[in-house]
């Protein structure tokens, strides 16, 4: 067991640590003084913070709801708009985003970025109420009693009784969609331009002009950064609370 752990973790680690050795150097430094890098880096924070803090959002509202209906139709109806992300493709949603912009008569550039955060929303929707749900079903369980006989109002019993017993899992919710939306290159595939670009969509770009040291650069910073929004993210909540 010992040694097929280890063969998976040198398998798992060797690409994470050739990204890192390619990305980290003097040659990095041309790429760091480029303005179409921190304009991407910026814009890449951006949607990944509002993505993230807008599926916490949904998937609170989707599994506060579930928590407190007793009804298996009523939470098969309410889980159904979360987890039926899980088989929808990245690219395929952002196609139908793109028709529907087209058809309504929006131009797709004054779209894009409000596109862009509600699909990445969208998408990491599935694991954040897979992240929210259990404990807010045992906090139903176990306070829903003394919430119902203190009257409490639907705002008071989220920020007097399940913020605080949340903590660490809402950060991990938090950290999760963050990360997914700020290494998404589906949807901003189809939104992107010269003006409104990732950092995904620029690694992309560079990728297909053969500029591999660039390409380095940018993967070596969104592995370096999603690691460290990961673990203290989760802490922080934790902390606040």
């Amino acid at each position: 067991q010992w040694l097929i752990l280890l063969i998976c973790l040198v398998a798992f680690a060797l690409p994470l640590l050739s990204v890192l050795a390619d990305g980290i150097g003097l040659h990095a430094l041309p790429v760091l003084t480029r303005p179409s890098f921190w304009t991407a880096t910026i814009t890449s924070l951006v949607i990944g913070i509002a993505s993230a803090v807008l599926c916490i959002v949904f998937a609170l509202l989707l599994a506060m709801a579930r928590a407190t209906t007793a009804s298996h139709l009523a939470r098969i109806g309410l889980g159904a708009p979360a987890y039926a992300y899980l088989a929808v493709p990245a690219v395929v949603l952002a196609l139908g985003f793109f028709l529907a912009v087209r058809n309504l008569g929006i131009r797709a550039d004054a779209a894009a970025p409000y596109v862009v955060v509600i699909a990445n929303a969208l998408l990491s929707l599935p694991f954040a109420v897979a992240t929210l749900g259990p404990p807010l079903e045992a906090i139903a369980r176990g306070q829903g009693r003394l919430v119902r006989a203190l009257g409490l109002s639907g705002w008071q019993q989220f920020t007097l009784v399940e913020l605080p017993l949340l903590g660490r899992d809402l950060g991990v919710a938090l950290a999760l969609a963050f990360c997914f939306s700020l290494g998404d290159l589906g949807v901003i595939s189809l939104f992107g331009t010269q003006d409104f670009t990732t950092l995904p969509l620029l690694m992309y770009r560079a990728l297909g002009t053969y500029r591999t040291n660039d390409t380095a650069v940018i993967a070596a910073l969104m592995l370096i950064l999603s690691p460290a929004v990961v673990m203290l993210l989760p802490r922080l909540f934790e902390k606040l609370s």
